[in-house]
Order: structure tokens, then sequence, then C-alpha cells
């Protein structure tokens, strides 16, 4: 697979972002207790990571399966689209219950999910190209940051 070591990066990147989230669990917030928006950010930060995790995988994996870079970045692509559309969904009905899109980083973080998925489908449908796949990646793992970023932030207030 071309670039097989720049998926491979993300990926290892996307592990160590989840094992921040340890830090996060030893802050305490102002007030002794993180409110819901707080605790689905925590979340997403582990999720999106491993989801990252996963998704860097998996055009390696497709390549090893159809013999064709094109066809693995097609696929994979077309399965993330999807797959990250409907996390998408979810995440946002949670933050949409807490209050989280009246953040500044909440709403960023409208803005990223999104974008994300129109990068993986716009490089199903047209690119198919590693460095797309790639920077989709990257979107997406700047939610996990943001969300880190915004916890950390918390506790410091």
């Amino acid at each position: 697979m071309p670039s097989e070591v720049l998926l491979i990066g993300i990926a290892q990147i996307a592990v160590v972002i989840a094992g921040f989230t340890a830090v996060t669990s030893a802050l305490t917030p102002p007030g002794g207790s993180w409110s819901p928006d707080q605790r689905i950010r925590q979340r997403a930060i582990v999720s999106t990571s491993f989801n990252v995790v996963f998704e860097s995988l998996l055009p390696v994996i497709a390549f090893a399966w159809f013999g064709d870079a094109r066809t693995a970045l097609v696929v994979s692509s077309a399965a993330v689209a999807l797959y990250a559309t409907w996390v998408v969904a979810a995440r946002a009905r949670q933050f949409l219950r807490t209050d989280a899109i009246r953040t500044r980083s909440g709403q960023l973080l409208f803005i990223l999910g999104p974008l994300a998925c129109l990068l993986f489908a716009a490089n199903a449908i047209v690119f198919a190209s590693v460095a797309v796949y790639a920077v989709a990646l990257c979107v997406q793992l700047s939610v996990a940051v943001l969300s880190f970023y915004s916890v950390v932030a918390a506790a410091s207030s």
C-alpha cells in the first residue's frame, strides 16, 4: 500500500491521544464533578482516537485483500464515511442534549466531525487519494484533540 507508513503513523498518534485521556481522569474540575458535557468529551477523546486507529489500518488491510491501492482507498473511504456519519450523528444528539453547542469548542466540533465525513465521502467518490484520506483522519483526530483541550481547560478554570 503506498504511504502505509503515513497511515500507521496516524494510528500511533491516535493511540497516544487516547492514552492522554487518563490525564483527564486525574483532574478535578471546579465544583468537584464533571458536567455532562465534559463527560461526553472524555468519551469522545477515547472513541474518536480508537476510531482513527482502526480507520488508519483499514486501507492497509483492504489493500492486502484487494491487491489494488485505488480499490482499497475507495472501499475504505466509503465504509469510513458511512460509519463516521453515524458516529457524528450520535455524538451530535448527545452534544445537543447537554447544551455543549453553546461553547465555542462545541461549535467547532460541529464543523470538524461533518467535515471529516465529507472528506471521506469525497475521497470515495472523486479522489481515491491517500493524502485526502490522511487529511480526513487528521481532521477527525482534531475532534479528540479539541475535546482533550477543552476538558483540561475546564479543570484549570
